[in-house]
């Protein structure tokens, strides 16, 4: 007879009343409730429980069973063990004998020792529980599932094939790992199969469990320290709940040590007691798979530790559902604890021989790289010469999939080898730019060494590629002290010799105002500027101190004659920016889109960073401002602002205040500002481009005092470098329009013109332009209508087409509209600029890209190199450009583009 069914949530209440605190496990509760209901309304049900060890699964199964018996039914847990997983009906044994000690059956028999054979037992054994089950609906729990033996799960899957006959609720645990197929039959069955989930604890979860132990506050550090601590398990949290009771601790931030310390030796002991139930070949095992790391597969893992007493199937049966190791071709274990609790058991001696053996057996097997690789992590020194080259073709390929730790990782364990000269340097130089944005002082630490520490047996173009980087990240000062000792060691030995003082010049100029000035000068870099490293810097210093505009541009484009992703990346940005402030701005973006690649096919993101950074500003130097956007959150993406030395933070700040500028966000600039600086950020020359950024941001707030603080040291800074060319920043004309705005005329004006005369010196149109278009706005009358007149006939033909239309607008109002004696007002301006449309480039940036390269004879292929597309974009875009311009053939493209002298040269 059925005993009368109470409401489902009358069972959710008694549940959640069950004497273990069961916190976050309402919805479970709930589930396992709405069973036992069913079960009383003579309905059967098929449960598994889902959940990671010491989530409480075993507490809901005893709640549901403890929820059974007070409404009257019989109920029995039985627990499965690794101990009885070869126990003959051991499982229906402990079933069998629950239900007699609580009076449902007559006896309990021994069904282990019966020899009956089980073909005639299980049916029997079904008859007996279904005619208890008629009586009473009955509840059976499996905890552990997975440990059942084979007999008792034959009978549990001939049991739910008859579910449909008798009311009888069939409840199981088991792991995530494990899933539902570890203990009750998961085919199509006469009932529905539900699958209760069991999750680690949250924060939230957590909170409440420290809450039950105590009636005090509960600091929140500790609560998410605890968490994280015992990753969610409850029966790990209550262990050390235990501990702090002992000690009389409370749950407070200052005992989050303790916390942390008791976590680990608990779930170390949990670990440490699994293994120790494993019998001594599944233990074998176990460590030659934490020895590979999942580098072999499961046959070759069992020639390592071939099991003497079991089979290698029945060792790895063991180890899984232990959830000790992941299932699948080539198994790991599940946690680096495990794999350290499982080797700790082995002197250093043993695991390094079964380390090497290990090695020895993928490397004769021929196994994929990778996982030779991962092999050789965790080997002693091999000693043979494939192993260094492997592993750095692996750590390259990690690189590119932006592993930087991986790939890091496989270089240091390359560095353990016998491996001295010219190759353990450039090991260094691939190290130390996989760290550069994860450990950014490490990653210089090991370039300076490479400049310090190498012998003469390494050859100097080593030392310029190290130098290079080092002076990438920012860090000009350790860059000069470095480079200085090593050119000190070479002087005097060729080429290479005047590239590496080339790159020491360029630190050497950086750090000029630093308090301790440099003690060595290197050699002005314009004396070996037919070698193509000082070409490039002297094309920068050329270019910088507003000097010969043709050989600047000369000097830059012999600069990139450099090619290869082992060339120096800093003197070819350095000619790039020459290219741009001598308004070559096209050749300049494809001389960094080169750069570019190069950068990033060996790793080096801080060089990668800085021609974005550079392309970005070309980009704004020519109008393109989504373009100029897009490269500068490349850049920033490229490597974290922190993994910059403090010189550059700076010219990241700035160059962000001025795209805001340019996209009329003054308020965004303003914030840009703001931004918090690190100590040292006002020592480098980055530090000039942000006081030009604030000075301007100050005039369109219109106040021009606080421009003319910051524009004024600006200025200083840009002088003491020897630096100017008002192409490089035109601070002059910013200090003119802050003296103007100030009423100081005479010192405007005088500004004024002496950046007309700096800008005709160096001979760029769109430098001139600007410095003619400035004039105009602080001059009156004649004088003004004539620079302004000067600024559209020289911007007309120049890459500036915004300014240029500007300035004609401009012009066209002040034939209407007299110049009042302070000159145009802001406001005016601003009305003028906005009566003239810009003229649209008929090219897009990447069309111009494409169709300068394909002028100067570059395969469809080669081009898409270059700019990091696919050769079929390369065409379309082809295709495009002729219909654009007009053309048929790559002849006639050179005569359609706007004039490049050397295109033909670039990058050869």
């Amino acid at each position: 007879m059925l005993l009368p069914a109470r409401g489902v949530d009358a069972v959710v209440t008694e549940l959640s009343e069950a004497p273990e605190f069961l916190a976050e496990r309402e919805d479970q509760i709930h589930r396992l409730g709405r069973q036992v209901t069913e079960l009383q309304l003579g309905r059967s049900g098929l449960v598994t429980v889902l959940g990671e060890p010491g989530t409480g699964r075993s507490a809901l199964l005893r709640a549901a069973v403890a929820r059974a018996r007070e409404a009257g039914l019989p109920a029995v847990l039985a627990r499965c063990s690794p101990a009885e997983a070869d126990l003959r009906f051991g499982v229906v044994s402990q079933i069998t004998a629950g239900l007699t000690g609580a009076g449902y059956l007559a006896s309990s028999r021994r069904l282990w020792a019966e020899e009956q054979a089980v073909t005639t037992l299980i049916p029997a054994l079904c008859g007996a529980f279904a005619a208890l089950a008629r009586k009473h609906p009955l509840l059976i729990a499996l905890d552990d599932a997975r440990w059942a033996d084979g007999e008792s799960k034959a009978w549990l899957a001939a049991m739910a094939h008859r579910l449909r006959d008798v009311p009888i609720l069939l409840v199981q645990a088991s792991t995530l790992a494990q899933g539902v197929a570890a203990g009750l039959a998961t085919e199509p069955g006469p009932v529905a199969h539900s699958v209760v989930h069991v999750p680690p604890l949250s924060e939230r979860g957590v909170r409440q469990v420290i809450a039950s132990r105590y009636a005090g506050p509960v600091d929140g550090a500790f609560v998410t320290a605890a968490t994280e601590a015992t990753a969610g398990s409850p029966a790990v949290l209550l262990a050390v709940l235990d501990h702090f009771a002992l000690a009389s601790l409370p749950p407070l931030a200052r005992y989050v040590p303790v916390l942390l310390e008791r976590a680990a030796e608990v779930t170390g002991d949990r670990v440490a007691g699994s293994l120790s139930r494993l019998p001594a070949d599944a233990l074998a095992l176990l460590r030659v798979i934490a020895v590979c790391e999942g580098g072999l597969g499961f046959e070759l893992l069992t020639s390592l530790a071939a099991p003497r007493a079991m089979s290698p199937e029945q060792a790895m049966s063991f180890l899984l559902r232990l959830d000790l190791v992941t299932g699948g071709e080539h198994p790991r274990p599940v946690s680096p604890l495990i794999a350290d609790t499982a080797l700790a058991g082995m002197d250093a001696g043993e695991r390094q021989a079964l380390a090497t053996r290990s090695v020895e057996l993928g490397y004769r097997a021929v196994i994929p790289e990778d996982r030779l690789a991962r092999l050789l992590l965790n080997a002693p020194p091999v000693g043979a010469g494939w192993v260094v080259n492997l592993l750095r073709r692996v750590a390259r390929r990690r690189r590119l999939d932006d592993d930087h730790e991986g790939a890091a990782a496989l270089l240091g364990r390359a560095l353990r080898e016998p491996v001295e000269g010219e190759q353990r340097q450039r090991l260094l130089i691939e190290l130390a730019m996989t760290e550069a944005g994860r450990s950014p002082a490490t990653s210089d630490r090991r370039l300076q060494q490479v400049l310090l520490n190498s012998g003469p047996e390494v050859p100097v173009s080593v030392l310029v590629q190290a130098a290079d980087l080092l002076n990438s990240r920012g860090d000009a000062s350790a860059t000069y002290r470095a480079v200085a000792t090593a050119y000190a060691r070479r002087e005097g030995g060729g080429a290479d010799v005047g590239s590496l003082a080339a790159i020491g010049w360029l630190a050497e100029n950086e750090c000029t105002t630093d308090p301790v000035l440099p003690g060595r000068s290197f050699p002005d870099p314009s004396d070996r500027s037919g070698d193509p490293v000082p070409a490039g810097v002297a094309a920068w210093l050329l270019a910088a101190r507003g000097r010969h505009l043709s050989r600047a541009r000369e000097l830059a484009r012999a600069a990139f004659r450099l090619k290869g992703e082992n060339q120096p990346f800093g003197p070819r940005i350095h000619a790039a920016r020459a290219l741009c402030l001598a308004d070559e701005v096209a050749e300049a973006v494809i001389g960094l889109d080169e750069v570019l690649a190069d950068a990033r096919r060996c790793g080096a993101r801080a060089s990668a960073a800085l021609a974005l950074i550079q392309r970005s500003r070309c980009e704004l130097r020519r109008g393109n401002l989504g373009q100029a956007v897009a490269d500068f959150e490349a850049a920033r993406a490229e490597l974290p602002l922190t993994s910059w030395h403090p010189r550059v933070v700076p010219y990241f700040i700035a160059m962000e205040a001025r795209l805001h500028l340019a996209g009329q966000s003054v308020e965004e600039a303003k914030q840009a500002l703001a931004q918090e600086l690190p100590a040292g950020a006002d020592q480098g020359s980055a530090w000039a481009m942000l006081l030009y950024a604030r000075a301007s941001v100050h005039m369109e707030l219109a106040d021009p005092e606080a421009a003319l603080r910051d524009i004024n040291e600006c200025g200083r800074v840009l002088l003491s470098r020897g630096w100017t060319n008002p192409a490089v920043l035109s601070w002059r004309s910013v200090a003119a329009a802050a003296h103007s705005a100030c009423g100081n005329g005479a010192t405007a004006r005088q500004l004024a013109v002496e950046a007309v005369e700096r800008a005709r010196a160096w001979g760029a149109p769109g430098t001139l332009g600007l410095a003619h278009l400035c004039a105009s706005r602080v001059l009156s009358g004649a004088e003004a209508m004539s620079e302004l007149e000067h600024a559209v006939r020289v911007l007309r033909d120049s890459v500036l087409h915004d300014s240029y239309a500007r300035a004609r607008s401009l012009l066209e109002t002040t034939r209407k509209i007299p110049i009042p004696p302070g000159g145009l007002t802001h406001t005016s301006r601003h009305q003028a600029a906005e009566r003239s449309s810009t003229p649209k480039p008929l090219l897009t940036a990447q069309e111009e890209r494409i169709a300068v390269l394909a002028a100067a004879g570059r395969s469809n292929a080669s081009i898409a190199s270059i700019l990091s597309v696919s050769v079929r974009t390369v065409e379309l875009r082809l295709t495009g450009i002729y219909r654009k311009l007009a053309v048929t053939s790559r002849n006639e493209l050179g005569s359609r583009l706007a004039p490049i002298p050397a295109a033909r040269n670039v990058g050869d």
